[in-house]
């Protein structure tokens, strides 16, 4: 989920233990509104499609696939992901909700499916966090698409939390400490994203690209920082420092002022947020 660069174990008192739950609260409504955005763009589906809901984590994807098609009598979802426990919150909401989806434990980059038997794919918020840029995730999903298959992608062009984050780690730590997520802005072009799916095996001619704004809501400030330094704060190579446990609240307090400063930030009625993201949308034909 968080995707941490080191393998230590320390952790500051003040940190929250990143779950597939505290991911769902951390990102409120954001990642079912950007695979809303990314499907919208694929070709028109049907009952009988068959998709591949890759990177699923705890069923975003899979919400939305099934709200755009809907009528699912003989829609099939494969969803597809290697963190156990958020597999096991995505098959709680595949009995809740009564979804044509199958949970499936497997690893982007070897697939444990048959080749040409998918008619649609997504992969939401999932080429920018895997190595090598995702290029081998995409050639697999291309070997599992059927011919005229469709695959949709997405990267970030513009994000209104990542920025704070490294301010934050910046001034609270000592200089030259690697900063968490650092090279994410280069998924800023979408040219990046066009690149990778062609080196995945997908035609030029047959890639569109489209920017597409999308609103999260979430919960109020405070928590939302708490969240977002617990997430992703202890992420870099470096992990995280003995003096972040002391320097917590500076974090804190400045994740919340950089915050307040970007651009579509907005306190709702009852003190929840409402930030502006902006996404690049890649739709492939096999």
């Amino acid at each position: 989920m968080n995707n941490p660069e080191s393998n230590k174990t320390y952790t500051p008192k003040q940190a929250l233990v990143p779950t597939p739950q505290l991911y769902d609260e951390l990102v409120g409504d954001c990642m079912e509104n950007l695979a809303k955005v990314t499907i919208a763009g694929m070709v028109p589906t049907d009952s009988n499609s068959v998709f591949l809901d890759i990177g699923c984590g705890t069923g975003a994807g899979t919400a939305e696939i099934v709200a755009h098609v809907g009528d699912t009598h003989s829609l099939i979802i494969k969803g597809v992901d290697i963190d156990k426990q958020a597999l096991e919150v995505y098959r709680q909401k595949v009995a809740e909700y009564n979804w044509p989806a199958e949970a499936i434990k497997g690893d982007a980059h070897d697939l444990p499916l048959t080749d040409s038997t998918f008619s649609h794919a997504i992969g939401t918020a999932f080429l920018f966090v895997l190595p090598n840029d995702g290029v081998p995730a995409v050639k697999e999903i291309y070997r599992v698409l059927k011919p005229g298959g469709v695959a949709a992608f997405n990267s970030w062009a513009y994000v209104p939390n990542m920025q704070p984050i490294q301010i934050a780690a910046n001034l609270t730590r000592p200089e030259g400490t690697p900063l968490p997520r650092g090279g994410m802005d280069k998924w800023e072009n979408p040219d990046l994203l066009r690149r990778v799916l062609e080196e995945g095996g997908f035609d030029e001619d047959k890639i569109t690209l489209t920017k597409v704004e999308v609103q999260a809501t979430t919960t109020t400030i405070d928590r939302y920082a708490s969240m977002l330094w617990s997430f992703i704060g202890g992420t870099s190579a470096a992990g995280w420092l003995d003096s972040d446990e002391f320097k917590w609240d500076e974090a804190i307090k400045i994740i919340k002022q950089e915050l307040s400063k970007s651009d579509g930030y907005k306190e709702l009625e009852g003190g929840k947020l409402q930030l502006k993201f902006i996404a690049n949308i890649a739709i492939a034909i096999k």
